[in-house]
């Protein structure tokens, strides 16, 4: 797991992945965060519910809470406070990672530390419970041609994805990418989701990917205004934090949420 030592007083910073792609693809963003001026701690966990085989089978959300919990917990109880970077299905996970785990949640029972601040890019910031990502996008029929069922988890369908994911990349790059993509539990996409975006009570910041032939910028826009964040803009395909212009205006997001 990417991490790096850093002063007490400085966030650390929680990098929550999405489907079908591992702690690799965020590397980039991860030694930006580590390096000078930033300095920050970050964990970058990978999640139980994304793998290269079938132990993702019946994995969720609360799969991954768990696992981000693990590393975050101890970090907070020694009164380190967090900032929380969710990527597209890892908003999911990343907003019920928040639950009782704020700053204010954890002093009213006496203890240090907490979740100051959450960073949503192009992510499912549901602003109800109950909602899960199959439902939101309408049923699986909608999803065909990103990616299809084999047995018990969901499997890309490799030709399209690194396409579809990284349409601003040039094409080579786009394909090398896509092979780099794992399987995502089936569970995952339709588990209802009990703690939401729209639950958390920090400072919310949303990046709208404008360019994502994914996540369709308007549909972005409608979830972050739900669920009570404030948007920036990025003109950037699904994956922002792979090119070095949208991540130097996702860098300077992520520190502008840190030091509030």
């Amino acid at each position: 797991m990417p991490g790096c030592s850093s002063s007490a007083s400085s966030p650390v910073i929680v990098i929550v992945h999405g489907a079908f792609h591992p702690p690799v693809f965020y590397q980039p963003l991860v030694s930006a965060l580590q390096a000078p001026p930033h300095n920050y701690t970050v964990l970058a966990p990978a999640l139980p519910s994304t793998g290269s085989d079938d132990s993702v089978t019946g994995k969720t959300y609360v799969d991954d809470v768990q696992q981000i919990h693990s590393t975050l917990l101890p970090l907070l109880d020694a009164g380190r406070q967090a900032v929380l970077v969710c990527h597209s299905q890892g908003g999911v996970a990343g907003s019920a990672v928040a639950e009782n785990q704020t700053v204010v949640d954890r002093n009213t029972r006496g203890l240090p530390g907490g979740v100051k601040a959450v960073v949503y890019i192009s992510a499912f910031a549901f602003p109800e419970k109950g909602m899960s990502i199959i439902g939101f996008v309408g049923g699986e029929e909608n999803v065909k041609g990103l990616y299809y069922t084999e047995g018990p988890h969901y499997k890309l369908v490799a030709e399209s994805a690194g396409d579809q994911f990284y349409n601003l990349l040039p094409r080579a790059e786009r394909a090398e990418m896509g092979r780099w993509l794992v399987h995502q539990s089936k569970a995952s996409k339709n588990a209802s989701a009990h703690f939401v975006a729209g639950n958390v009570d920090v400072p919310k910041t949303y990046v709208v990917c404008t360019k994502d032939n994914i996540f369709p910028a308007p549909a972005q826009k409608a979830l972050a205004q739900a669920s009570g964040c404030k948007i920036v803009e990025i003109e950037s395909d699904h994956s922002p934090f792979l090119s070095e212009g949208p991540r130097s205006e996702l860098l300077q997001v992520i520190s502008s949420a840190a030091q509030t």
